[in-house]
Parts: structure tokens; sequence; C-alpha cells
């Protein structure tokens, strides 16, 4: 330092400002002096500095808020996360990416309300490393971690921000850093994925790293790991993203967590001579992509069974002339479809396809939420998703048998969807010929285009109320004049890309729409007290009333809040935390699409409350 000169701060310098940095991060001042040459300094350890054992009463004259021993004494309290926590978490944390293992994306707190949130205000934001990032925060005992862009993960103490530890995952040069939906936590460990495709544990007090486990991709080095690990039965279970050169797809992976080994895998292509293997048109297995594995699966306990959704497959045009082989089609198992796996082995139990052989991206590959709901009169466990039709169909959870689809009218690619099983009969105008490229001009006029009615905007369930809100765009782009191409022309609706729908999931019915301007950018949170939180490409964070999407408070951030918001109580105060960065793929499409102008770089996590007094 400084950087324009290196070295010309002088020795003397260097040693003060490194005895001050020791000072304020609570190292206890010596007799003798740092050393000055760069020799001797390099051969000092910093003395390791024991916690603070006491616990910080607000009321004592000594308590300072802006004082070292808080964040120590977060920390302090800070206990184990047991697999019954996260089967039934607490009200007042957030251990899982959509809250439960279920991704219902809803929490029980009621604090805040449809009759006080108007006053809701920002208590703390932190800026975070520039670039891409669809951060969940987890909070666990009043301390918050974060896991941005450029692998590094962060504690802080939920209640103002202070930082209490961070970490950052040195990679190697060429690898770029990925986009994560976030972390996990258990036990006494942080569970971090990362960019290069390794699962290191973090210890939840310090940062410190306990193991890391380099996932084998068996040579392939176009894997990435985009979601954020599940924990189930001590272990971390996790799905690849593998772009068109990973021979042979993808596939879920678990680590156990004492060890820091891989325990199963299961492969989301199925393998040539394995069940399903008949499906991919008489294709080698390198010929076969595909199958990532975008989002965290859920979880029922008392089944047993994780939920997963592999995308599509890559190489569409392998797929579109039927193999004159006995026995062979062209599904292409497991693409898009909801598979059930034995948590403990890995095992498929069930697997039920909702677009086989899909040529033009419409992924099924988003949350999967358990909702037990009545289906013919009578209840039914099923596991509730959609594609980017915005067609959303309910399975049963046990068996994967077909129960109902729900086609909210925003797509022109499906005639028809057989009642009894759900298969569907395309519409002639979107299934390409043999050797036509894909591009946009080949795709005018289908309906939804490449990025979806529904994205990986999340949508999220109010079990008390039986409601679905799903955040969704109209993407139906007439790719040869820019225009909005519209099944029902509306001018009303002009200008009015962003929706958001909510779907009474027992009658079937839109029971109110939402247009705005911007497409959302963050996935949906629902709570107790009937609000709705997301957030818009237009930067845009909003509370609105669940029971008719009217907005009851909104604040404009600093860029895209592309990612998921949580809520949280510490000391019975409740906060709503959103992440903000330089955007999705998807936001960033839909801002050119739409006309926003949002800043090329910045990322910032917000945290809201309701005032003190």
């Amino acid at each position: 330092m400084p950087p324009t000169q290196p070295g010309g701060l002088g020795q003397q310098i260097n040693s003060q400002l490194i005895a001050f940095l020791l000072q304020r991060n609570g190292v206890e001042a010596g007799a003798t002096p740092l050393p000055l040459a760069m020799a001797d300094l390099n051969g000092l350890t910093i003395p390791a500095q024991p916690l603070v054992a006491t616990e910080l009463n607000p009321s004592d004259p000594s308590y300072d808020t802006n004082g070292p021993l808080v964040p120590v004494s977060r920390l302090n309290r800070l206990t184990p996360v047991t697999n019954a926590m996260l089967l039934n978490p607490p009200a007042d944390d957030w251990l899982i990416w959509r809250r439960t293992h279920e991704n219902l994306g809803h929490s029980p707190l009621d604090q805040i309300n449809k009759s006080n949130v108007s006053d809701l205000e920002a208590v703390w934001t932190w800026s975070l490393p520039s670039g891409a990032n669809m951060m969940t925060p987890l909070v666990h005992d009043g301390v918050l971690f974060s896991y941005s862009n450029g692998d590094v993960v962060q504690a802080f103490d939920a209640t103002n921000g202070d930082l209490l530890w961070s970490y950052q995952r040195e990679l190697d040069d060429g690898v770029r850093p990925s986009s994560k939906k976030g972390v996990a936590i258990f036990d006494d460990k942080i569970i971090v994925p990362t960019s290069d495709v390794h699962i290191l544990a973090l210890e939840a007090k310090t940062g410190r790293l306990i193991w890391d486990h380099e996932i084998d991709t068996q040579g392939e080095t176009d894997f990435q790991l985009k979601s954020a690990p599940m924990v189930v039965n001590g272990k971390a279970i996790i799905g690849m993203t593998g772009q068109t050169s990973v021979a042979g797809g993808n596939f879920i992976v678990a680590i156990d967590l004492k060890s820091g080994e891989e325990d199963w895998r299961f492969y989301t292509i199925a393998r040539p001579d394995e069940p399903g293997g008949n499906s991919w048109n008489n294709l080698s297995l390198e010929e076969r992509t595909g199958g990532s594995v975008w989002n965290p699966g859920s979880y029922d306990a008392e089944l047993n069974l994780l939920y997963f959704g592999p995308a599509p497959t890559y190489d569409t045009n392998s797929l579109r002339v039927r193999s004159d082989a006995p026995g062979v089609t062209t599904d292409a198992l497991y693409t898009n479809s909801t598979i059930a796996l034995n948590a403990d082995t890995g095992e498929l139990v069930w697997h039920y396809q909702h677009m086989p052989n899909d040529q033009l991206d419409h992924d099924w590959a988003y949350e999967r939420q358990i909702i037990t709901l009545p289906v013919d009169g009578v209840m039914r466990k099923a596991i509730v998703t959609g594609g980017k039709e915005a067609i959303f169909e309910a399975v049963d959870a046990a068996t994967g048998d077909y129960l109902f689809s729900i086609d909210l009218d925003m797509q022109n690619v499906i005639a028809e969807i057989d009642p009894r099983t759900g298969a569907k009969t395309l519409t002639q105008q979107s299934i390409p010929e043999p050797g036509q490229v894909l591009d946009g001009l080949s795709l005018n006029g289908i309906c939804p285009d490449a990025l979806g009615a529904r994205n990986m905007q999340s949508s999220s369930y109010n079990p008390a109320t039986g409601i679905l809100y799903i955040p969704m765009q109209d993407t139906c782009i007439n790719n040869l004049t820019g225009r909005r191409w519209q099944k029902y022309p509306d001018a009303s609706t002009d200008g009015l890309w962003g929706m958001v729908k909510a779907i009474d999931l027992e009658t079937r019915e839109v029971i109110w729409t939402k247009r705005q301007f911007a497409p959302p950018a963050s996935g949906n949170l629902t709570t107790d007290s009937g609000l709705l939180f997301s957030g818009s490409v237009d930067r845009y964070f909003r509370a609105v009333d669940q029971s008719d999407g009217s907005v009851l408070w909104q604040q404009r951030l600093d860029n895209s809040p592309s990612s998921y918001p949580i809520t949280y109580r510490v000391d019975g105060k409740q906060y709503v935390a959103v992440a903000t960065n330089a955007g999705s793929f998807l936001a960033n499409n839909m801002e050119r699409t739409a006309g926003i102008n949002n800043p090329p770089s910045g990322a910032t996590l917000w945290v809201f409350a309701l005032p003190s007094n």
C-alpha cells in the first residue's frame, strides 16, 4: 500500500496500521511494540481470542449497541440445528430455502400486518459483492447468514447488521463465480456449494472451514451448482446444472455431513441400460444432455421422499425424428418430470413427466410444493408445480398419480390436456421441423417465449387460506416486430409486463390478477398476517394485500431484488430481508424487453422492520 506506490507508506506506518487493526478487532495490546520489518511481522501469530461468555442485558447501563460484545454474544447463543428443527422450523427462524421442506414460501409471523406495514422502514443494509446473486438469507438464533457473488459467506447480527465473520472461497483462475440460491444450516455447520463444484462445511460460530468435498464430475468441466443444498437425515443434497457439452446429463448428489463424503447420487438423464433408458430415441449416453437441477428439492418425512424437477434437454434436434427401434420413444426421461427419490438411498420411487420431449425450453424445473388439498372430495397429499407455460399441475405425493392441471391461459403451445392422465397435445405451430434452428425468428408467435410466463421467481402458498400466489410475466413477444403478442389483445394491459395471480387450489379458480409495469424479480413471500411480499425488475420491493393484490407499502431499492425474500423475528421483533444485485438472466432479459434501465453493478442486503417507538 498504497496501490499506486507499493511500499510507499514505509515500515513504521505499516506496523502502526497493523497494530490499529488488531486493536479494533479485540486483540489486547502488549508492552512490546510490533516489529517494523515485514520479515519479522511474518513470523508472528495473532493470539486466539476467547468468546465472551457472559450474556448481554439491554437494560444494563454497560450495554453498548455499537460495542464488540454484541456480535460475540449472538454467536455464543447460537445453538445446533437439529433434524427435528428442519422438519418443523421455529417460527422466528428461516432455516431452509423456502422456510420449510414443503417449499411453501410462507411464514407464520404476523407482527407486521396490514394495519402497520405502511410504517415499514429500512433498519440496516449491507453492501454485497457486485454480480448476479439469487441469495436466500438464513436466520437462526438472531444470526443471519448470507451467500453472495464471488462465493462470499457472511454472518451478521440479524438485528443491526454487525458483521460477525466472513469467509470467501478462493477460486482458481478461469473459474467464473456462479449465482446460487444460498447455503444450508445443520448442527453447528453452514453447508456451502461453491463455484468450483465443491461442498464446504463451515463452523457456524466462526466461519472456519471444517471439511471440503470436491464433487466427482468424471472429467466434465462445465458443471455448476446453482441451487442451495437441502439437509435431510444428516445429508446435504443438491443437484447439478450442466450445459450442452456435459455428456450424459446431470445428477443429484447426497453428501454425508459427518464425513464430508458422497453417500449417493441419482442421474437425472436415464442411462441406456436402466429404467427409462429407452426414452432417448436410441441415443448413446454421450449424446444425451440436460436434466439440470436449478432449485432445491422438497421433502416429505412421512414418506421419506425427496422431490426434484430436472430441466429439459439441450439438444432437441436429435429427438425430432423417432427411431424405428421397437420400444424406443422420444420422451427423454427424466427431463421435465417430478421425480420422487428415497431420501436414504437416492433410488427412484416414482416419476411423472409433465412435458415429454420439450422442444421449446419450456422448463418444468421449479419448486415442488407439498400441499394437502381436497381432490374430488378426498384429501390428497399432492406435489404442486408449474412450468413456463404457466400450467400448474398436482400429482399424488406417494404414487405420482396425476390429479389435475390449471392452465392460466398464458400459452398457445398446448392445445389439449387429457383430464385423466395430464397428457398434452401440442399445437402444430409449436412442433419444430427436423433441422430447424430454434432462434428468435423461428419461434415467432410462440407464447410464451423461452423466458416463460413463469420462471425462477417462486410461488408462495398460504395453508390457512388455500391460495397459491404466482409471480408471472407476459413474454409472448412477436420477434419480428418487437411488440407483445397476446392471445386476447387488450389495450388496457399495454405496457404491463408483470403480474401476480392468486389461485384457489381447492376450486382451481383464479381469485385475482394484478398486472404491473415491471415483471417480478423475486420469489413470493406470504405471512399469516395476510401480506404478500415481492420484488420487481424495476427495483421496487412491495407488500400487498393477499385478499386482492392492492399495494400497501413499497420501497425502491438500489438494484433489482432478483432473490428470495425472508422474514424472521429476534427478541420479539419481526424483520423482512431481501437482496438486490446486478440481475439474474431472467431479470436482465426482461429489463431489455420492458425498457428498464437498472445499474450495471451493485448489490445490497436490505433489512426492514417497524419503527421501535
